[in-house]
């Protein structure tokens, strides 16, 4: 992890680097651009001109750039007005105007420079900060269609998938645990979570290309992706086997579940709503049956409906 996140630090100090090197040389060509432009056209007060270019460079790009302009600037005024472009002979308001040139430069140069330092600070906390609440925002979103207790999707999230269930082939399955009142009652409500817990890892860990929700209290609702039934019913039974081997509390009640399942294409909402509706009635007549049952069918809307 560690070199990982050397790795990760040099590249970014490498792309920070080129980066650098290339707004300081476009700077530089931008400036000289400039001062060609100042001695071609014959421009009187070429400093004016040359100043402003300074405060683009440095306000667009950094502190480096700006240097490097700003010695470009006193390099021309020096030329520009001394005596046969010496360097180093100046009458003397020329040698004003180029002191106080070279004071212009420096201080916009620190100013602009210590502002746009300022800025890019400003703008990196901003973006932190920004990409913190976005994180934030995720989990709490993720939190609302989470069930706390049993870690399945919640009616939230059923409600933002439910458009993705039209025109599909599903399997959908409502199944809930048998006298779970006698559970609470008799080994008290924190094993009645632990029942709750231990189906929903069963149900999370068998059934494949399924999404499982917690319906409300002890009540599972499943929807498959396809009309698998083989696969479907030989996870059902591997589903069962496992609770089989679950014994709750000091008293050792067992855990049972009762499904009632239906199989069908869904073309609306109103066909889903009606495949659980029939999927409910099915777990009715699986509970009527003498409980730890699983009953079925295939989707009939005419049916599901007319109950």
């Amino acid at each position: 992890m560690s070199n990982q996140k050397s790795r990760k630090k040099h590249n970014r100090n490498k792309n920070q680097g080129k980066t650098l090197i290339l707004t300081s040389l476009v700077a530089f060509l931008f400036m000289l651009l400039l001062m060609v432009a100042c001695g071609n056209l014959s421009i009187p007060n070429p400093e004016v001109l040359l100043l402003s270019g300074l405060v683009i460079c440095v306000s667009l790009f950094d502190f480096p750039a700006g240097i490097i302009c700003a010695a470009q600037v006193i390099l021309f005024a020096m030329y520009f007005y001394s005596e046969d472009h010496s360097f180093f002979s100046y009458a003397p308001i020329n040698l004003q105007r180029v002191i106080m040139t070279g004071f212009s430069v420096i201080a916009i140069t620190v100013f602009l420079g210590k502002l746009h330092q300022i800025w890019n600070t400003t703008r990196q906390k901003t973006m932190s900060v920004v990409k913190r609440l976005r994180d934030s925002n995720e989990v709490l979103q993720e939190e609302s269609h989470i069930d706390p207790l049993t870690g399945l999707y919640n009616r939230n999230m059923l409600r933002t998938n439910y458009e993705e269930y039209k025109n599909h082939s599903l399997i959908v399955t409502l199944l809930d645990i048998d006298d779970f009142k006698k559970i609470n009652d008799v080994c008290g409500h924190e094993t009645g979570d632990v029942a709750l817990r231990e189906l929903s890892e069963v149900l999370a860990d068998t059934f494949t290309n399924t999404d499982c929700y917690r319906y409300g209290g002890d009540e599972f609702l499943l929807i498959r992706l396809d009309e698998d039934w083989s696969q479907y019913n030989l996870e059902m039974i591997h589903a069962r086997t496992k609770l089989t081997r679950v014994a709750l509390g000091p008293e050792k009640l067992p855990l049972h579940i009762s499904v009632g399942y239906v199989s069908g294409i869904t073309k609306t909402g109103e066909d889903l709503r009606a495949m659980f509706h029939m999927a409910d009635g099915m777990l009715y007549e699986s509970k009527r049956q003498g409980k730890n049952r699983v009953t079925g069918g295939m989707f009939q809307k005419d049916v599901a409906t007319s109950g």
